[in-house]
């Protein structure tokens, strides 16, 4: 590791991750009172000072599917079941959001597996345009960030896109992503900087995220000379947190079991993490206020005390269905509740998950 690289200083979450200042001051800019005003309640809602009728921020887990075969990610190395019953269904986005907008809902994010090979992306990105939450957003992989889907983001309001990216060159994406398309992501990546230009608009900012983790920190430094200056929506870097730790005998009672188990899957396939020697890793610590202020909705109603991929899914953080009762019934059960307090406390050992979660980085 070169003495000025990245990977030598500490790393920064006011810099490295969502809590960058820069981009949320450009929305505000952007969007005005209606943005300031959410954000104030986001700040409120997120140290635990008021619990609101509805979450802050809802996560729409639009499929299990992914088009990609990430070694760092469930759906990638199949853990997750795949196939066309595993798609969200407009009903269920339409549900949440038509509740969601009457109970103070803010910000809509559509995850996945990979969101945008939903059959029917554009008409949930639609709905919730419609609906004019003031942050809508997405995370992807970028591979079907086309032209047309990009209009669509621009015209429907969107906020933000997260794109997965995680390498600087072609070899080691392959090595990451397990698919040889950072050429296509890239250029996508400029398609939709040059389709909001067309249109006059500054939305959706452009954010990048880099997973760090052994096999592909030499090319950190690479990515940020590259991008940093591009992605006017924020670079975040994630120490890669082992996602893999909470497949247990349980895991799949939320899905159903996946095309492959855990222990099919070949060991020198799986990414390995960075030692905690190295500076920018050491001392990171997994931060959670997310029970508080936001929550994932899986893809058949499931309402999910936890948004950290995999760890939501375990059935111990499966809190109710929007399709057996109202979603704020949920929100305010003991169940949840627990789980406030569980954070709030920073005792994570008294959840299994949890417990899980701070020991996997």
């Amino acid at each position: 590791m070169q003495s000025n690289s990245i990977l030598g200083t500490k790393y920064d979450r006011s810099r490295f991750t969502l809590a960058n200042p820069a981009p949320w001051r450009t929305l505000e800019r952007i969007k005005g009172q209606r943005f300031l005003d959410y954000r104030a309640l986001l700040a409120r809602a997120e140290t635990g000072e008021v619990l609101t009728d509805f979450p802050v921020e809802v996560l729409l887990k639009t499929t299990l599917n992914c088009n990609h075969d990430c070694p760092k990610c469930l759906h990638g190395m199949g853990v997750f079941p795949a196939g066309v019953k595993f798609n969200m269904k407009l009903e269920t986005v339409q549900k949440v959001l038509d509740e969601g907008s009457k109970k103070g809902l803010q910000s809509v994010v559509f995850t996945g597996g990979e969101p945008t090979i939903h059959p029917r992306i554009r008409e949930f990105i639609r709905y919730a345009g419609a609906l004019m939450f003031p942050d809508i957003s997405m995370v992807t992989n970028g591979s079907r960030l086309n032209e047309g889907l990009c209009r669509i983001l621009v015209e429907s309001g969107v906020t933000r896109i997260n794109v997965s990216l995680d390498a600087a060159t072609r070899e080691t994406y392959f090595k990451v992503h397990g698919v040889d398309e950072f050429d296509k992501v890239v250029a996508n990546i400029e398609t939709l900087l040059r389709v909001r230009a067309e249109m006059g608009s500054e939305l959706p900012l452009l954010s990048l995220s880099f997973v760090l983790y052994k096999e592909c920190e030499h090319e950190l430094d690479a990515f940020l000379e590259r991008w940093a200056g591009r992605a006017d929506g924020g670079v975040k870097i994630y120490p890669y947190k082992n996602i893999f730790s909470v497949v247990d005998e349980r895991f799949s009672e939320t899905y159903g079991p996946g095309r492959k188990l855990l222990a099919q899957l070949p060991q020198e396939s799986l990414p390995v993490k960075l030692g905690a020697e190295v500076p920018f890793v050491t001392g990171y610590s997994v931060e959670c206020m997310s029970p508080w202020y936001r929550c994932h909705v899986g893809i058949n109603g499931e309402l999910q005390g936890c948004t950290t991929q995999g760890f939501c899914d375990h059935p111990d953080m499966v809190m109710g269905n929007i399709h057996n009762a109202p979603f704020e019934t949920a929100w305010k059960s003991d169940a949840w509740n627990t789980l406030r307090d569980i954070v709030i406390k920073k005792e994570f050992d008294r959840h299994p998950v949890c417990r899980t979660c701070q020991r996997c980085v």
